[in-house]
């Protein structure tokens, strides 16, 4: 039997390089060889332990990734030996999902499917995903694959506008805008034709944010700092937004460290009818504005991640030229630097730096 290098997690803290045996292409899967995964901030600490997330031990860690074609099902006539592709890692099996390789699911139905078959993600030389979370990418994009690691940041943030419909020429509040996945949603939003008003407690952070688009995006970028005080960013919001009227549509994507006390200047900052989605991960209860809701016909909902059709599009957008990729890579990494990986991975916390593994990299 084939084997490969790959890091695998037996338990929270004990992260290992190992050899393994290679995966083999089953009906509806297909077998990628890794070329570059993306390893954000938090990541430590879910390898850590320090976010709990249901993990079936042993398993080869991994988050998406940007690939080569190896080998497919026979039932699978899409792919062709050598082809460039993005693999999501987000699992669907009618309303049940897992993330492979990096969240085990929630229900016991999730669980089961994680412990199983789709146990193992793409920190390795070689990954096996199904077939419909294989997305090709067109040989015209110039852009490096440890570049196009970044559509693993702009996949969710495209699912979180989708979700609420954004369109050309509205007004979009994100809130806050200065994270890894958070900011990904300015260029979506400006590549969908909206214009987005960021919000923030720190000037500085929003300056250098606003700063990285300047001459390219004529204003469509208002910035917002946050005090804590629900009344004034209130209407510091609404003042940032074309007339003063209200913004159209609000992301949330706040941190688990978050005290949601932005949600309510983020709701009430929206026009009559207005959308608001929560993508983030905050874990404690939210106090909501419960009339201003009502009387303004406000729609909220919760966002997890994306569906396939969201990354499609974010692929699509990039081969048109329509959404630049903007993060920095740092590395690549080689597996047997997988320590110095996570270290520059948790020194990297905020917008502009993307920590990129290479399996194939020389170390």
């Amino acid at each position: 039997m084939a084997s490969m290098n790959a890091l695998v997690l037996h338990e929270p803290g004990k992260l290992s390089l190992e050899t393994v045996p290679k995966p083999s292409a089953a009906p509806g899967s297909v077998i990628v060889k890794v070329l570059a995964a993306p390893m954000w901030d938090y990541v430590p600490d879910i390898l850590s332990g320090q976010r709990r997330y249901h993990l079936p031990y042993p398993l080869i860690f991994g988050t998406a990734c940007v690939a080569r074609v190896e080998e497919f099902g026979p039932d699978v006539k899409c792919f062709t030996p050598g082809q460039l592709v993005f693999c999501d890692y987000v699992i669907r099996l009618n309303d049940e999902r897992v993330v492979q390789g990096y969240h085990g699911g929630f229900t016991p139905l999730e669980q089961a499917m994680s412990n199983d078959y789709w146990r193992n993600g793409c920190y390795a030389q070689w990954a096996k995903f199904p077939a419909e979370n294989v997305h090709p990418i067109s040989s015209s994009v110039t852009a490096s694959p440890f570049e196009l690691a970044e559509i693993a940041s702009l996949m969710p943030a495209l699912g979180a506008a989708n979700s609420i419909s954004v369109c050309p020429g509205e007004t979009v509040l994100l809130l806050p805008a200065t994270g890894f996945f958070s900011s990904s949603v300015i260029p979506v939003v400006l590549a969908l034709g909206a214009n987005v008003v960021v919000g923030s407690r720190s000037q500085e952070s929003l300056d250098r944010l606003v700063s990285h688009f300047e001459g390219e995006i004529d204003g469509r970028i208002k910035k917002v700092v946050l005090t804590g005080d629900a009344t004034q960013d209130t209407e510091a919001l609404k003042a940032a937004t074309p007339g003063g009227k209200g913004a159209d549509a609000y992301i949330d994507y706040a941190p688990p460290m978050a005290d949601g006390s932005h949600v309510s200047a983020g709701i009430m900052a929206l026009k009559r009818y207005g959308r608001c989605c929560f993508a983030g991960v905050v874990i404690q209860d939210v106090a909501l504005p419960y009339g201003p809701i009502m009387v303004n016909c406000i729609t909220i909902r919760g966002q997890f991640a994306q569906g396939h059709r969201d990354v499609a599009q974010v692929i699509r957008l990039i081969e048109s030229g329509t959404l630049k990729l903007r993060k920095k890579v740092q590395g690549p990494f080689a597996l047997q630097q997988y320590e110095a990986a996570l270290a520059a991975a948790k020194e990297s916390r905020g917008w502009d730096k993307m920590v990129v593994l290479a399996p194939e990299h020389d170390a």
